[in-house]
């Protein structure tokens, strides 16, 4: 019996093999983009953020999956082959002329809009921490007050920038603590609003921001009518426009000078990047 439904299965597939292909294919052209050099091979990120290029003119260029470009760093000589890896903006690259086989960290500088958004520390410091986070996210929570301390430890020279980038998906409650928070703001109370809902980010829901409110003595009427205002739902939507161009997936996630951290997300990791990036602007200062 199973042989004979093996057969006919067998069989089913012939005939359709053997049948004449008729159906036309049409191929649209997506995108144009126009490289500086010949192209030698080309990489999309496995989220499709991010397409790498490799001229004969030793340059990877990395544009964006919109086909602009965003980058370009230099290769060794004789690079002809590439192709993506399991970790995040790594690429190993052939080169026939030397033998080897490189693995290559692509870490983009990008620029953010620190207008309106919360912050801590002057605005002239050297080094730029910006963060984006989610209220209900447990390890964002664990993160603020590893962030405290390299605020006492650096007053003068880090600046932290706060961006909201809400889970919408699994996090019920993080666009209105995210609106409650900015609402805060408004009585220069962002940052004391912001340590008690992370300190509750495991139950939140209306009842507590209120709760909270409550506890700082914000007006509530004044309160109420910044969390409708349409300009701070704008300024969410900006802050995760801003996100998904850089390619944050999670939270926490922390650029330093506009590059993403690969540190531990630790006061030692902290230190760490900071210092080097002082050390950078100093070099460059000096230059």
């Amino acid at each position: 019996m199973k042989t004979r439904h093996l057969f006919v299965v067998v069989l089913m597939i012939g005939i359709l093999l053997w049948q004449p292909c008729s159906a036309e294919i049409d191929l649209e052209i997506l995108r144009n983009i126009t490289v500086d050099g010949t192209p030698l091979d080309v990489v999309v990120s496995d989220d499709g953020q991010w397409i790498y290029v490799l001229t004969d003119t030793a340059r990877l260029l990395v544009y964006s999956h919109e086909g602009t470009l965003q980058g370009t760093m230099a290769v060794p000589k004789g690079s002809q082959r590439m192709t993506g890896s399991p970790e995040e903006d790594v690429l190993f690259v052939t080169n026939e002329d030397d033998r080897t086989v490189r693995a290559i960290r692509v870490n983009l500088q990008h620029e953010f809009t620190s207008a309106q958004s919360p912050t801590k520390g002057p605005s002239e410091a050297p080094v730029t921490l910006t963060l984006f986070t989610d209220f209900e996210c447990s390890y964002c929570a664990r993160l603020a007050p590893v962030l405290d301390q390299v605020h006492q430890q650096y007053p003068e020279k880090v600046r932290i920038v706060f961006k909201n980038f809400p889970l919408v998906r699994i996090h019920r409650f993080a666009v209105p603590a995210a609106l409650a928070a900015l609402a805060a703001d408004e009585q220069g109370q962002f940052w004391p609003f912001h340590d008690r809902l992370f300190k509750n980010y495991n139950q939140l829901d209306t009842q507590k921001i209120e709760a909270i409110r409550e506890e700082l003595g914000l007006d509530a009427e004044r309160f109420r009518a910044r969390m409708d205002d349409s300009a701070l739902k704008d300024l969410i939507r900006r802050d995760l426009e801003e996100g998904n161009a850089a390619g944050v997936r999670g939270t926490p996630t922390v650029f330093i000078n506009g590059k993403k951290m690969r540190s531990r997300l630790t006061l030692d990791g902290f230190r760490e990047a900071i210092d080097a990036a002082l050390e950078k602007a100093g070099n460059a200062a000096s230059n």
